[in-house]
C-alpha cells in the first residue's frame, strides 16, 4: 500500500471518528459552570492579642521540663543525628 493511499486512510477514519463524536454528544444537555475568582490568595485569621509574660514564663518552664536536655542558660541541648556525619 502506497503512503500516500494509507494517509488518506487514515484522514478517512479519523473524520469518521470525529461525526460519530458529534452524533453522540449533539443530544446532550448543555450545563453552564460558573468559576469563583478569589482575589486574596492568602487568606489568614485575626491575630489575637499576644501572651502575657506570665503564661509565656510558665510555658517555657512546663516546656524546659519535658525537654531531655537545657543548659543552666535555658538554651536547648539537641544531638546531631549520627546518620549525617
Amino acid at each position: 500500500m502506497s503512503e500516500k493511499k494509507e494517509l488518506e486512510e487514515i484522514r478517512e477514519s479519523a473524520e469518521e471518528i470525529v461525526e460519530s463524536f458529534a452524533e453522540i454528544v449533539k443530544d446532550l444537555p448543555i450545563q453552564e459552570e460558573t468559576y469563583y475568582e478569589q482575589e486574596a490568595l492568602n487568606v489568614l485569621r485575626e491575630d489575637e492579642k499576644p501572651a502575657s509574660e506570665k503564661s509565656l514564663k510558665e510555658f517555657r518552664e512546663n516546656f524546659l521540663k519535658i525537654m531531655p536536655s537545657h543548659d543552666e542558660e535555658g538554651n536547648l541541648k539537641v544531638e546531631v543525628a549520627e546518620w549525617t556525619k
